[in-house]
């Protein structure tokens, strides 16, 4: 019993599917998302070549920008 249970939680998680943004509405929504001005968020992805990315990733680039050291 305990087996079938197991393999069912397993489909149920790989079924998820993580949910892309556009980068634009994530930069026009970055003050609500991050807490962070637009300015922050279009210089951390200046150079992204991606359309669309996850919050997650979007909130990553963002920490790293910021904890760039300044040349």
């Amino acid at each position: 019993m305990a087996d079938e249970e197991k393999v069912t939680l397993k489909k149920v998680i790989k079924s998820v599917e993580v949910e892309k943004y556009p980068i634009q509405d994530l930069i026009e929504n970055c003050e609500a998302l991050t807490g962070y001005k637009k300015e922050v968020a279009s210089g951390a992805l200046f150079n992204c070549n991606e359309k669309e990315i996850t919050k997650e990733k979007f909130r990553e680039e963002i920490e790293e920008f910021l904890k760039r050291e300044v040349k």
